[in-house]
C-alpha cells in the first residue's frame, strides 16, 4: 500500500513537471533544461523558505540578475536601431521599455503570474510583484539557456509580441513635469542643484533632485535638461516604489516670521 501511495505521488510529480516544462517552452520558445531555477523565479520573498543547507529561498537574487540581463539586451537593442541617438535618447528610451509599469503588464500578457506563490493577500494589488517576477525569470532562462537565447526571448518574444516599441519610446514622459505636479500636491519642496561637469565640447551636464532636501535622484546628459530629466526620472521611480521623502521639519520660528 505504501508503495503504491509513492509511486503515485512520484507520478503526480512527474506529470506537474511536465506540465510545467511545457508552459515555459510556450512562453520561453524552447523547452528549458533546469526546473529550479524556474521555480525558484516565482517565489515572492513572502513566501521565502529555508532549504535542506539553512539558505534562505526567494526570487530577490534571480531578480537581481534578471533586472542586469534585461537592461543589457534593451541597451543592445537601442543602441544598434538607434545609430544616431544620443545618450540620454538612449537613457529615456530604454527607461520607458522596462519600468515596472510595462514589465507587470508584459508579466500578465505571457502568463506567468498564474506561476507567483506568495503569501501576500491580494497580490495584484501590488502592482510590482508581476514585474519583478519577471526579471527573475529572465534571470532564470539566463542562468539555464545563456545569453543568446534570453536576447531572443526578451526582443522577439516579449517585446515585439507584445509592445509597439516605437509608440512606447515616443510617449511623453516629463519626469521634470510630473515630479514638481506630484510635489505641489504632496506639500514637497522640490531642488535641482545642475551644473557643468566639464569643459569639452560637447559640455557635460550633472543635475541632482532634492525632495525635502533629501537626494532622490542624480543624472548626467549633454545639456542641463537632459540631466534633469534623469534626476527626476529616478526621483519619480522612487516614489513609484513607495520610497517617500520624509515630511518637511517644522519649524515654529520660521512659521512665525512667514506669517508676519
Amino acid at each position: 500500500m505504501i508503495k503504491r501511495l509513492i509511486g503515485l505521488w512520484k507520478y503526480i510529480n512527474e506529470k506537474e513537471e511536465k506540465n510545467f516544462r511545457r508552459d515555459l517552452k510556450n512562453i520561453i520558445g524552447t523547452y528549458p533544461v533546469n526546473l529550479k531555477y524556474y521555480k525558484i523565479a516565482f517565489i515572492h520573498k513572502s513566501a521565502s523558505y529555508i532549504d535542506h543547507e539553512g539558505k534562505v529561498v526567494n526570487n530577490e537574487r534571480l531578480e537581481f540578475l534578471g533586472d542586469a540581463i534585461l537592461g543589457a539586451v534593451v541597451g543592445d537593442y537601442l543602441f544598434q536601431h538607434f545609430p544616431e541617438a544620443s545618450e540620454g535618447f538612449l537613457t529615456q528610451a530604454r527607461s520607458k521599455l522596462v519600468n515596472r509599469k510595462i514589465l507587470s503588464s508584459l508579466a500578465y500578457k505571457i502568463g506567468i503570474n498564474q506561476f507567483i506563490i506568495t503569501h501576500i493577500k491580494k497580490f495584484k494589488v501590488n502592482k510590482h510583484i508581476p514585474g519583478n517576477a519577471l526579471e527573475a525569470f529572465i534571470g532564470a532562462v539566463y542562468l539555464d539557456l545563456g545569453y543568446n537565447i534570453t536576447k531572443q526571448f526578451i526582443i522577439t518574444r516579449l517585446f515585439y509580441k507584445n509592445v509597439d516599441i516605437l509608440q512606447v519610446i515616443k510617449s511623453e514622459n516629463n519626469y521634470k513635469s510630473r515630479i514638481l505636479e506630484w510635489a505641489q500636491h504632496s506639500n514637497v519642496d522640490v531642488t535641482f542643484n545642475t551644473e557643468q561637469i566639464d569643459n569639452h565640447v560637447p559640455a557635460r551636464f550633472k543635475s541632482e533632485i532634492f525632495l525635502n532636501d533629501q537626494l532622490f535622484g542624480q543624472g548626467t546628459g549633454g545639456s542641463k535638461k537632459e540631466a534633469e530629466q534623469e534626476a527626476a526620472r529616478q526621483a519619480f521611480n522612487k516614489i513609484d516604489n513607495g520610497h517617500l521623502p520624509a515630511q518637511k521639519s517644522y519649524n515654529p520660528s520660521a512659521n512665525h516670521s512667514t506669517s508676519n
